[in-house]
């Protein structure tokens, strides 16, 4: 593998100098596309693991993917090695590592929040600039399509639209909004959420970057019915919903007959994410404490860390329940998925998100999900694997959330009913499944018909 010395004055190049060739069958089907993955790393979740799900299920269904990226951690690093894994399949993914530009010096000057959503949205629009001279430079004008899957918003726009060849833009969000009237569950956090809402989702979308890329987008594919109604509001473009995450076959856990309850094991609710406002843990928290009055010895399992775990823990001794919620911490993807063989339900309970790995990791491991009936996770649910419990009253939404939890808890034949519904469910959503469904629509762009017919 070809490398260069990684340094703030150009890209580091991990491309092997020449492709795998195809033959048969597979090389009629054979495309070279520029995939904009400005986060891409095989180990990590959320859209570092999306942009490297991609590059490799596009490259499994026998195409050359050119990766055009960014260095984050030790994502270069792990990138590389898992290229090396792959073998000759690796050699079709050609990694172009482009550092990303500091943030000009006036942002630090803004108030508040706002001054790193300038500064963000200011290196991002550099990078995307280094990144179309970049691959005007490799020749990459000349690649079939272009397909951008991070940043996943739509307000970052992408810069590859003025490259040449057709752009697919997405799945992306950046539509939805938490919801003003549950605002107390957000705390002081809310009047950044609000401030989120009037300048990334109200301005943002409207920047001329932003719209031009909708424009000349093929089509734009959406994660969420939210982000597609800004989007129509904005262009004619075509959409298309499609989950933003995928999983990879082998993760996804074999049906099993139903068993009894384990003996000495008591019912476990387990939740994922970043202990961050809007993902509101402390729904979760409070569910649990409404669920023990029904079942006395259930447990919460927490997997995550952020600036909410100290408020959290005391939260819970003064609901009473402290020693049946367990904070973890931040832990591997594998034992992630421990966690949820050991869980009887998952629950999600963010305010606002465009969709959720961790509710798809959940049904791959038929693990039985409650999560509220609102964004990317509503438009996603899976039939019979899921239970969505309205917004409503914000007063009695904990209690809501502690019935949804006890009808799923008390009834083993239900618990293995909705299991084997997640499995089915996220079988339809395997990096292979989407890839499959991606080359579909590059090849209706490609031999020009219209991709409005896949809405």
């Amino acid at each position: 593998m070809r490398r260069t010395t990684l340094n703030e004055a150009g890209p580091l190049d991990l491309a092997p100098a020449t492709p795998e060739p195809v033959t048969g069958s597979s090389a009629s089907r054979q495309l070279r596309i520029v995939l904009v993955a400005f986060a891409c790393d095989p180990t990590r979740g959320s859209e570092p693991a999306i942009g490297w799900g991609w590059a490799e299920a596009l490259a499994r269904r026998g195409h050359t993917v050119e990766v055009l990226t960014h260095p984050e951690f030790d994502s270069v690093r792990q990138t590389e090695r898992r290229v090396a894994d792959l073998g000759p399949l690796g050699e079709r993914i050609r990694v172009h590592v482009i550092p990303e530009p500091r943030a000009p010096r006036w942002t630090s000057l803004l108030p508040g929040p706002l001054s790193g959503m300038a500064a963000e949205v200011q290196r991002y629009a550099a990078w995307q600039r280094q990144a179309l001279a970049y691959a005007r430079s490799h020749g990459f004008d000349r690649a079939d399509l272009v397909h951008h899957v991070s940043y996943g918003s739509l307000q970052g726009g992408s810069a590859l639209c003025h490259l040449g060849p057709p752009l697919v833009f997405g799945p992306v969000g950046g539509g939805q909004i938490a919801p003003h009237s549950h605002r107390r569950y957000l705390g002081t956090a809310y009047r950044q959420e609000a401030l989120r809402t009037w300048l990334w989702v109200r301005c943002l979308s409207r920047r001329q970057a932003c719209r031009t890329t909708l424009r000349e987008a093929a089509v734009v594919l959406v994660t969420n019915r939210d982000t597609e109604r800004r989007v129509r509001r904005l262009s004619r473009t075509a959409t298309r919903l499609m989950l933003a995450d995928g999983i990879q076959e082998s993760l996804i856990r074999e049906p099993t007959q139903a068993q009894p309850a384990r003996s000495g094991h008591p019912p476990t609710v387990l939740w994922v994410g970043r202990l961050h406002p809007r993902k509101t843990p402390e729904l979760a928290v409070r569910a649990l404490a409404q669920l023990r009055s029904e079942i006395a010895d259930a447990r919460l399992v927490i997997l995550g860390d952020g600036p909410l775990r100290p408020s959290l823990e005391q939260l819970a001794h003064r609901l009473g329940v402290g020693e049946s919620v367990e904070f973890r911490g931040l832990l591997p993807r594998e034992q992630v998925f421990e966690a949820c063989d050991e869980a009887d339900a998952f629950l999600m309970t963010s305010l606002r998100d465009s969709s959720s790995t961790q509710t798809l990791e959940a049904w791959a491991r038929g693990l039985p999900v409650i999560h509220l009936g609102h964004h990317g996770i509503s438009d996603f649910s899976a039939p019979g694997g899921s239970v969505s419990v309205p917004l409503g009253d914000p007063a009695d939404l904990p209690q809501r959330i502690a019935w949804a939890l006890s009808g799923v808890l008390n009834d083993q034949q239900t618990r293995h009913c909705m299991e084997r519904a997640a499995l089915a469910w996220a079988r339809k959503h395997t990096w292979a499944a989407k890839a499959e469904t991606a080359e579909e629509l590059y090849r209706a762009i490609l031999f020009e018909r219209r991709p409005c017919s896949f809405q």
